[in-house]
């Protein structure tokens, strides 16, 4: 029972750094908008709207953990944030984010609440907490690996991997459930004014950014004909919302504003209807000389990139047969956390004159599409989310780095395997 407790302090604390991490940008925007808009409610209010919040986030964990649970019941493969690995989730969220980003431009206007009465916008932060909930789950971070392990694992008992879901969750909602539960924290906020139309405004271009990002998930799944016809779906829902607000908007009656409504949506669904097919893109694995030949090639096209080869577990066998050290890097266009490191820490000249002075061979695990042997793979690894760097030794051991990396510490790691298994011992083929 203490491990368990153990790992629930764990996942507690990464659910909190997952509130800074870079995937939950669009998150952090609506958090500290709503964190803004209501620092100067009442006690009552501020707490009600921290406590919706919480609940949004914990409901959607809770959800998140019984299908884990179901999908582990019947023996498929779980992993964290494995859900964007399918086009129809990453265009949900993409027109999720993207109809949030027009809203606080002031495209349109939608108001759960009830104008007048003391529980005004309770339900929008609910609901805004499941969509922090959902938007965390492609991110990894220091300590959560360790608690997703545990909780996904075939060992853990359901109720460990509820119990791990909900404190994760309670670790993502501590901050705002803090601003709203302590008055002096709520009494350091700025006071609302004119500035804060400006300030939601910059929140609503963020959201868009967030939306560009997933698209890039998008095309990278789907064909490019699948990916052109979501973007002029994206275009008649865009011109739909702001239809419902300046053809039905509050000033008309109520039945002006269902009809409008209708009318949207029968011409949202029509669209979606003939757009959206989301074929998914094939991609054929080169050959093993091939795959040899394009790095090559890459290397000297652009030399200021790692030249990536593909992750092969054959490859790797061959190459370590021969002395060889394999650098692999597990990523995705999905995960966020996964791009920033590579942008940051990986493809930095310090690493690329290690890989390339060593001869130790960088190969890329893209697992922005389902791949079971991959999944296996960073099972056995120990780990159930990305990203994974791991350096695969001659001598059969597996150096396995942490999820948040610096430079200077990858660097180490390869002049440590490049000490180890020296470049001119390896076996030319």
């Amino acid at each position: 029972m203490a491990s368990l407790l153990e790992y629930i302090g764990i996942g507690l604390l990464g659910g909190l750094i997952l509130n800074v991490m870079p995937c939950v940008l669009p998150v952090l925007t609506m958090k500290l908008f709503h964190v803004l808009e209501h620092g100067s409610s009442d006690s009552r209010a501020r707490k009600s709207h921290g406590v919706a919040y919480a609940a949004g986030i914990l409901t959607a964990f809770l959800v998140l953990a019984i299908a884990v649970i179901v999908l582990r019941a019947s023996g498929e493969r779980v992993g964290w944030g494995m859900q964007f690995q399918h086009p129809p989730f990453v265009a949900t969220m993409i027109g999720l984010i993207f109809a949030f980003g027009l809203n606080a431009l002031g495209v349109f206007e939608f108001n759960i609440s009830v104008h007048g009465h003391h529980h005004q916008g309770y339900t929008a932060s609910y609901f805004n907490g499941i969509f922090a909930a959902v938007m965390s789950t492609p991110c990894s971070a220091p300590f959560l690996g360790t608690a997703a392990a545990f909780a996904l694992g075939a060992g853990a008992i359901w109720w460990q991997t509820l119990a791990m879901f909900l404190a994760i969750g309670f670790g993502l909602a501590s901050p705002f459930l803090l601003v709203s539960f302590v008055p002096s924290l709520a009494k350091a906020l700025p006071r609302p004014g004119p500035w804060m139309e400006t300030f939601k405004s910059l929140m609503g271009f963020t959201l868009l950014a967030a939306a560009i990002w997933l698209f890039g998930t998008l095309q990278a799944q789907v064909t490019a004909d699948s990916a052109r016809d979501f973007l002029a779906f994206l275009l008649v829902l865009s011109i739909a919302l702001w239809g419902t607000h300046h053809f039905g908007g509050v000033i008309y009656s109520n039945a002006r504003r269902m009809t409008v409504r209708l009318i949207a949506l029968g011409v949202v669904i029509a669209a979606g209807s003939q757009t959206l097919s989301l074929e998914k893109a094939t991609h054929e694995a080169p050959s093993p000389v091939a795959a040899e030949a394009g790095v090559k090639s890459a290397a000297a096209a652009h030399p200021e990139h790692i030249a990536w080869s593909t992750f092969d577990l054959k490859q790797i066998g061959a190459e370590n047969k021969r002395g060889r050290p394999i650098f692999a890097d597990f990523t995705a266009e999905w995960c966020a956390n996964c791009k920033t490191n590579d942008k940051l820490f990986v493809d930095t000249q310090p690493v690329r004159d290690r890989l390339r002075t060593s001869g130790i061979l960088p190969m890329k695990a893209d697992l922005t599409n389902n791949d079971d042997a991959l999944w296996d793979e960073a099972n056995a690894l120990g780990r159930t989310g990305i990203p994974i760097y791991v350096l695969y030794l001659p001598d059969g051991t597996k150096d396995l780095l942490p999820e948040a990396i610096t430079t200077d510490m990858l660097v180490a790691h390869l002049d440590a395997a490049a000490k180890k298994f020296p470049a001119d011992r390896v076996v030319q083929p």
